[in-house]
């Protein structure tokens, strides 16, 4: 796959995989740009890269709430491109579908379960 200019730019500034960083992983992998949602030109805005690994893209490719565990990474490791609203609407859904409280919330297991995967 050719990257535009924006893909590279975004790929410059995160090298690395934003879940290996998340979780504290002892070696912290190289990531690839991935869609949050969607793919094709439509979906080709900054809002909806995200920077992940084969590993943790692979993982949560299939799962059913990906996409609000992408937006918790998103806010974390690019605040400044962050838009769930968009996200919803490139998914074809209301823009309320997931909401700030989902991502929140989100985060919040997923800091549990970070602490909890150290004991």
């Amino acid at each position: 796959m050719t990257l535009t200019t924006g893909q590279k730019d975004f790929h410059r500034e995160h090298p690395l995989c934003w879940m290996c960083d998340f979780l504290g992983a002892l070696k912290v992998l190289p990531a690839e740009l991935h869609h949050i949602t969607g793919r094709g030109r439509r979906h080709d805005v900054r809002a909806n890269y995200s920077a992940l690994c084969q590993r943790h893209h692979q993982a949560l490719q299939s799962r059913m709430d990906a996409e609000v565990v992408c937006l918790v990474l998103k806010r974390e490791y690019d605040r400044i491109h962050y838009d769930r609203e968009l996200i919803c609407d490139l998914r074809g859904w209301s823009t309320t579908w997931i909401t700030a409280a989902d991502v929140d919330r989100c985060e919040r297991i997923m800091g549990i379960m970070m602490e909890v995967t150290r004991c």
